[in-house]
């Protein structure tokens, strides 16, 4: 029988067995029609492979007209761009104009450093400004950043060892230092009283640096949790959700039995919080009466809707059984992220090459002046358009990969839950390094879908790209704009974010559609509509459950691993860290990446055992239908 039938569930066994599924044989023309209930002699096909043709063609040829033009738009940053003004961001140049560390003269003085010449008089007094100290500092090369010893900054600026400085740096008298504490950023030195701009970028590398291999627990600590988080949902999933609806029902009542009672004992309450203690005794009961009829509220959906709520729990066992049954499903993801970043390499030097275009140095002076370290301007708006066209390939090409991971996990889910033995899936994939059904999955994808996988990711590519420009304008106009015109703004970014949000949740149920059935993308996007619209709860619910399990997932992991790596920062204190604010952010970072990648999964899986769920389930009434006009022809 069916991954979901075999939960015992009432309302959910439909006699869907893989060898004589009246709704199986209906759907397969390749199969023989037993309306009488005799077993297939052939094994069961799912609905997809009738369907061998390829799909959207016409979107899958601009796709890759969009992919040769975004190679043709790098070609022409690299010709025409200026790639070297854009190294201010890396090296700095000093009095004389040379690049640190690049230039000769120089190339044995990587860092830039930004004083007061020999012997000027001190600037640490209160009438000294920021600003009037960067009207007077001169960038010098130098290979080691200035420190101040106590009593440094009453004194004049004082000439530096000679070795630290180009020789004729020295000569001029710039080769010094005027008693600040100079902070490394980059192969930059800045002095954060002068320079205020993300100087605490420096501080929070040299703390992860000195905590080392110690960071290392973070990816084993986020895994193990995830190991185990996983076995719980598992082994204890439908008890978590029963429990979480009946803390939902119970839990509105007691806090308001709470606030009447202390409503009755005295005016105001005695054990409240003030905010309550403040509101009349009338007032809290009312506040009581309406926390009861929430949890009667509660009561009633859950018995209303039982049968569904525990279609939604087998529907997430069923995804926990997928998980155990095929564990490579856990390695896709990263094979996915892995291209995903691989892109994002490529992308990131087409983007500065053709950011590059038009771009110059400013003037040196001015632009200490101004603080401003990185001293580069463009002439022109040229490049911009191509910036725009760059980003809108990014995410389209990042949301196909996305499309194609998805359309993966359903692909492998089909062969799951429509296989004879679901131990024995012919395609591969029952243990962890065995790649074959993944790689299986992505080549019927990419050989058959491309088309429609990149047809739903162009229009979430695009509603998100929108969302960007608008946000630019935003923040262009938010200065001029009235109160009228930002109450504006902001409904059309609402109205972009809805729309966003729309286009994703259609483009991810049809991608299964196409992975199950083989049709063209708005063709599945319809399907799932349809699907949707017969089984309204099951695909309200699931996917919030299943959203819903992913976040107590990624909080449990991160709050684990921050707590892991807090510990041993405790018990085997590095030296040289000044806070361990910078090695726990980056711990929890990778805490909730390793977190994402693991139970990534698990919402896209339950979408796909729904659409396989649904699927039957519409079959199998479509089936009863036509066997009852049979049979009543045949009274006739």
């Amino acid at each position: 029988s069916s991954h979901l039938a075999d939960s015992h569930t009432p309302g959910l066994a439909f006699s869907l067995s893989h060898r004589d599924s009246r709704c199986a044989n209906q759907r397969m023309p390749s199969g023989p029609l037993q309306m009488e209930g005799g077993a297939r002699a052939e094994p069961f096909v799912s609905p997809a492979r009738s369907r061998c043709h390829c799909t959207d063609m016409l979107c899958c040829l601009v796709f890759i007209v969009a992919l040769l033009a975004t190679v043709v738009l790098g070609a022409f940053g690299m010709k025409n761009g200026n790639p070297e003004a854009l190294e201010r961001f890396a090296h700095g140049r000093d009095s004389f104009g040379r690049l640190c560390g690049r230039d000769p003269g120089v190339t044995d003085f990587r860092l830039v450093y930004y004083t007061l010449p020999e012997g000027h008089p001190p600037v640490r007094n209160d009438s000294s400004t920021a600003l009037d100290i960067r009207k007077e500092l001169i960038p010098v090369c130098t290979t080691k950043c200035p420190k101040a010893a106590v009593g440094d900054e009453k004194k004049n600026s004082t000439r530096r060892e000679v070795d630290l400085c180009p020789h004729d740096e020295v000569a001029a008298g710039h080769c010094a230092w005027y008693g600040g504490n100079a902070t490394r950023l980059g192969f930059y030195c800045v002095d954060p009283h002068v320079f205020t701009s993300q100087i605490s970028i420096s501080i929070n590398l040299q703390d992860l640096q000195a905590a080392g291999l110690r960071l290392l627990v973070a990816p084993a600590a986020a895994i193990l949790l995830g190991f185990l988080f996983l076995g719980c949902v598992h082994q204890c999933g439908h008890v978590c959700i029963w429990l979480a609806l009946l803390v939902a029902a119970v839990l509105p009542g007691a806090l308001g039995g709470w606030i009447f009672y202390e409503s009755s004992a005295t005016a105001g309450g005695t054990h409240l919080p003030s905010w309550l203690n403040q509101l009349h005794p009338d007032t809290m009961r009312d506040v009581s009466y309406v926390l009861w009829g929430v949890s009667a509220l509660v009561l009633l959906l859950a018995c209303c809707f039982a049968a569904t709520i525990r279609a939604v729990i087998s529907v997430l066992k069923a995804t926990s059984d997928f998980l155990t049954d095929v564990p490579s499903q856990m390695v896709q993801p990263v094979l996915v992220g892995l291209v995903q970043l691989a892109f994002l390499g490529g992308w990131m030097y087409l983007f500065v090459q053709v950011a590059s275009v038009g771009v110059t140095e400013g003037n040196e002076k001015k632009c200490i002046e101004a603080g401003e370290m990185f001293c580069v301007q463009w002439e022109s708006t040229t490049q911009r358009y191509g910036l725009v066209f760059l980003l809108l390939m990014l995410y389209w090409v990042v949301n196909y990969l996305h499309a194609l991971s998805l359309y993966g996990t359903a692909y492998a889910v089909r062969a799951w839950y429509f296989a004879a033995n679901r131990r024995g899936i012919s395609e591969g994939g029952q243990c962890l390094c065995d790649c074959s059904l993944s790689i299986r999955a992505f080549c019927s994808g990419l050989c058959k879908h491309s088309g429609s996988l990149a047809f739903g990711a162009f229009w979430i590519a695009l509603a998100r790209v929108g969302q960007i420009l608008l946000f630019w304008v935003q923040k262009n106009d938010e200065v001029a704009g009235n109160s009228v015109t930002k109450c504006l703004r902001g409904c059309v970014n609402f109205l972009a974010e809805c729309f966003a949000r729309f286009i994703e949740m259609v483009s991810e149920h049809a991608y299964v559609e196409v992975a199950l059935q083989g049709f063209g993308f708005c063709e599945a996007a319809g399907e799932a509509l349809k699907l949707a619209a017969t089984m309204p709860a099951e695909f309200a619910l699931v996917g919030r459950v299943a959203a819903g399990v992913r976040v107590m997932g990624v909080f449990t992991i991160v709050v684990g691993t921050l707590y892991t790596c807090a510990m041993v920062l405790v018990w085997f204190p590095p030296d040289g860290l000044n806070n361990a604010k910078a090695p726990l952010v980056v711990s929890g970072v990778a805490a909730f990446v390793i977190a994402e990648v693991m139970l990534s999964p698990l919402s896209s899986i339950a979408r796909a055992c729904l659409h396989c769920y649904a699927t039957d389930k519409n079959c199998e009434r479509a089936t009863e239908n036509l066997q009852n006009l049979i049979n009543h022809r045949q009274r006739d």
